[in-house]
């Protein structure tokens, strides 16, 4: 019996591409259940991502199951090429890369080894999968937590959200009594309140243009909404303040907080920039931009690619031992009368 995969992912093919052959959630128990009708295959595994769609097999007809999948998706033949096929052991070491991290878009980033037991575990309740299949992704995972524990490949900040919760934990060593504000309602404005959600701050404020917007934002998070004719104010109450407006104009200028006389943290997720570079010369003030924030993420980002060699050794060996334990069951099934 062999074992191999038909995948693409974002370091094969662009998200024009990808997009066309990923799974949504309520369509791959019903893909597993009719794939497994066909008798060609033994097991089988669907790992489907924003970043990779990949299907594990286990067949004794390698040749007709390739063409079986490749029918049954649909796959043209000028868009082939975005495609890998990996046999056997490549399988293996292939499949405790992705689940460590180690093929993700971000290297060492987390969410991938829930994606992994997610589709183990669904392939497991449907019984589409085998004895052989069972293994190798219960390995994985198993390779995957030797590898967080074995280096720092996981560490360090690397998004936008989590690098400003880490600056503002840096600066207090506790939340719940910091009066915190968010200016704006777009997209990272609403990444950096999920943060702060975990976080159970008690009093955080939204600001916003359109009242309305502000509102239903600071709803989500038992937050409170200001009308933006009270922004001034409730500057001065602010222990924090993260502003990331999509205005043309500066939101906050040095005259706006020069007499304040107490610490406060800006953080500017802005383009262009809401608070005036001149707020850094105000005794007390401390202001990050996005240039800052880029820094502390590519510097994390530094740390984990120096992880990645002993990343690599540990899942080699783990590929290795497994590889030897299938090729060893093999042969003692062969020799068996």
């Amino acid at each position: 019996m062999s074992l191999f995969i038909l995948g693409i992912s974002h370091k094969t093919s662009p998200l024009a591409v990808r997009e066309k052959y990923s799974f949504p959630k309520k369509k791959i128990s019903e893909t597993l259940i009719k794939f497994s009708q066909n008798r060609i295959l033994n097991g089988i595994v669907i790992l489907s991502t924003c970043n990779r769609t990949e299907i594990y097999v286990t067949t004794d007809f390698i040749d007709e199951a390739r063409v079986f999948l490749l029918n049954e998706l649909g796959i043209k033949n000028n868009e082939l090429g975005y495609f890998y096929f990996f046999l056997e052991r490549d399988v293996v070491g292939h499949l405790f890369r992705v689940a460590s991290g180690l093929d993700s878009q971000i290297i060492g980033e987390t969410q991938i080894l829930g994606q992994v037991k997610s589709a183990w575990q669904q392939a497991r309740i449907l019984e589409v999968i085998d004895r052989l299949l069972d293994t190798v992704f219960e390995r994985a995972i198993e390779t995957c937590l030797k590898v967080r524990r074995g280096t720092e490949i996981s560490k360090g900040k690397i998004s936008i959200g989590s690098v400003v919760m880490e600056l503002i934990k840096t600066k207090f060593n506790f939340l719940s009594d910091k009066r915190i504000l968010i200016i704006g309602v777009g997209k990272i404005s609403e990444l950096v309140l999920r943060y702060l959600k975990k976080e159970r701050t008690d009093t955080v404020f939204v600001a916003n243009r359109t009242y309305e917007k502000a509102l239903r934002l600071a709803e989500h998070i038992d937050g409170e909404a200001v009308r933006f004719d009270r922004l001034r104010e409730k500057l001065r109450d602010a222990d924090v303040i993260i502003s990331a407006t999509a205005s043309p104009h500066l939101i906050i200028k040095r005259e706006d907080l020069v007499d304040i006389k107490k610490p406060i943290l800006i953080i500017d997720l802005a383009v262009p920039r809401d608070v005036s570079p001149e707020v850094r010369n105000i005794e007390g003030i401390e202001l990050f931009d996005l240039e800052d924030l880029n820094f502390l993420i590519e510097k994390n980002l530094e740390k984990r690619k120096r992880e990645i060699p002993k990343a690599e050794e540990i899942v080699e060996k783990e590929t290795e031992k497994l590889w030897e334990e299938i090729t060893a069951l093999e042969r003692e099934e062969v020799r068996l009368p």
